[in-house]
């Protein structure tokens, strides 16, 4: 036990202290600082005027870059929305088929190996929505406006690839009547986006199982609309976010039609630092359009350097590698300590959307997402360098691999003269004694080795994702772990 004449001095000596603490003043008095915003001056601790002018222009420049990063997801969303409708003129719930170079040139970060159907609907001006999915091997989803999951279709979905009818309730929305024998869910947002990716190999089946796939408005439900479906066929639309003052735009444009969650709330009030209001004209001056203009260009840095630094935690794949898990933001954007800003904005920032199937750790099911940005010295990927990576024997995927090479600054499927953009183990590609394959990447084909090469450009940066269809548990467990870039002479 302390002493107890101990215990009393301590005592004693804390009031001394704070008897002396509570004599003098707090902090001494502010009258000049150079700060890194610039030289703030006060008179009397007021802030002068030209510091009042400093302090508001870099408190909306700071909200700016941060709106930027928070608004990553819905504005690559709207302009997508907007695209769809206006570039290729078409309407809610209508398919747009994706399987051709020329189809795939917008999409970001897309599979080059498989089928798509993609479309919208909007919860809000037509009620409830049917997704009717065929039977067969199929993986796809239902976002919300920020890309998060309202649920999996295919075989990551309830059915497991058996087929079934699906019903997408709006915001606030009840559930309807006579809805036996559809599998409910509620989105989060008025707009959603469905992708489904139709992994049938043989031509006929993936033919029947595309013409069978429908959406329509649940009032119709008795008597369906026709299916549409139509190709891009090199058309443009978008699924990036725009730059400059029409990025802000497009946030407008979008929060206006949105519900507002209270998990944002103080970003809206960020923005309306920044003449950016739910309900109200956005019409910034040239001071205020010159500001968020640059705002866009260092928020988008930013992100980038959120993005491909690789200090996100959960970014981390494996020892002894350079890639990454692309996704390393989870399904619900949140933590126990925190939402997921940071991982939220990097993923869709070089992807669109996410799904339970992307981030399955159920084996055989769904994919696996493997990023690679640098070669094994540490070097970002270079369009004038030549690489081989070699993938070993005995890939740990139920269904096939893919390798597919993407234009940095798009963030699009790579543009070259061959128009070749990914390799993958449905081709027929050359194999090692051992049962590895190497894919090369540069410039210029390596000689005898042109059936496995993938083609980059001089003067452009490239990044490259290693899919996994149906990841078995060696990938869980790291059993089996991809290797680096190596530059090459070719």
């Amino acid at each position: 036990m302390l002493n107890k004449k101990i215990i009393a001095a301590a005592v004693m000596s804390l009031a001394v202290t704070s008897a002396a603490s509570a004599n003098n003043e707090v902090s001494p008095k502010l009258s000049s600082l150079d700060s890194k915003i610039g030289k703030l001056e006060f008179v009397n601790e007021y802030p002068t005027e030209q510091t009042l002018q400093t302090l508001t222009d870099a408190r909306k420049y700071q909200r700016a870059t941060q709106a930027y990063i928070w608004a990553v997801p819905i504005t690559s969303m709207a302009d997508f929305i907007l695209t769809f409708k206006e570039s290729l003129n078409l309407e809610f719930g209508d398919l747009m088929r994706l399987n051709k170079p020329a189809d795939l040139k917008y999409g970001i970060t897309a599979n080059a190996t498989t089928d798509y159907v993609v479309t919208w609907v909007n919860l809000e001006t037509e009620g409830p929505w049917v997704v009717d999915v065929p039977a067969g091997p199929s993986a796809g989803f239902v976002v919300d406006m920020w890309q998060r999951p309202v649920m999996d279709l295919g075989i990551p979905g309830v059915n497991q690839g058996k087929g079934g009818k699906h019903l997408i309730i709006g915001p606030n929305q009840d559930v309807p009547e006579n809805t036996e024998g559809y599998h409910v869910v509620h989105s989060t947002t008025n707009h959603a986006l469905m992708i489904l990716r139709v992994l049938a190999r043989d031509p006929a089946e993936k033919e029947a199982m595309i013409a069978a796939t429908r959406l329509y408005p649940f009032a119709e439900a008795a008597n369906p609309r026709e299916q549409k479906i139509e190709h891009p066929n090199g058309r443009y639309w978008s699924t990036s976010q725009p730059r400059g003052i029409e990025y802000w735009n497009r946030l407008k444009w979008i929060i206006d039609q949105e519900p507002m969650h209270d998990r944002d709330g103080f970003m809206y009030a960020f923005l309306k630092d920044l003449g950016i209001e739910k309900g109200k004209p956005f019409t910034p001056s040239k001071k205020m359009t010159d500001m968020l203009t640059e705002a866009t260009f260092v928020g988008e840095a930013m992100t980038k350097d959120i993005d491909w630094s690789g200090n996100l935690e959960a970014g981390f794949y494996a020892d002894g590698t350079n890639w990454r898990n692309a996704i390393a933001v989870s399904t619900t954007q949140r933590q126990p300590t925190h939402f997921e800003l940071d991982e939220r904005a990097a993923w869709f920032y070089e992807a669109l959307t996410s799904s339970k199937g992307m981030k399955s750790t159920t084996p055989g099911v769904g994919s696996a997402y493997l990023g690679g940005y640098k070669d094994s010295d540490g070097e970002w990927l270079d369009g004038a360098q030549s690489y081989k990576l070699n993938i070993p024997a005995n890939v740990p995927a139920k269904r096939f691999w893919s390798v597919t090479v993407y234009d940095n600054a798009t963030r699009y499927l790579i543009q070259n003269e061959q128009v070749i953009a990914d390799k993958s183990s449905v081709m027929d590609l050359d194999k090692n004694s051992d049962g590895s394959i190497d894919i090369y990447f540069g410039p210029k084909a390596p000689k005898g080795h042109e059936k496995n090469w993938i083609p980059t450009n001089p003067g452009e940066g490239w990044f490259s994702y290693f899919r996994l269809y149906g990841p078995t548990q060696e990938h869980f467990d790291r059993k089996w772990v991809l290797p680096n870039f190596e530059k090459t002479s070719h």
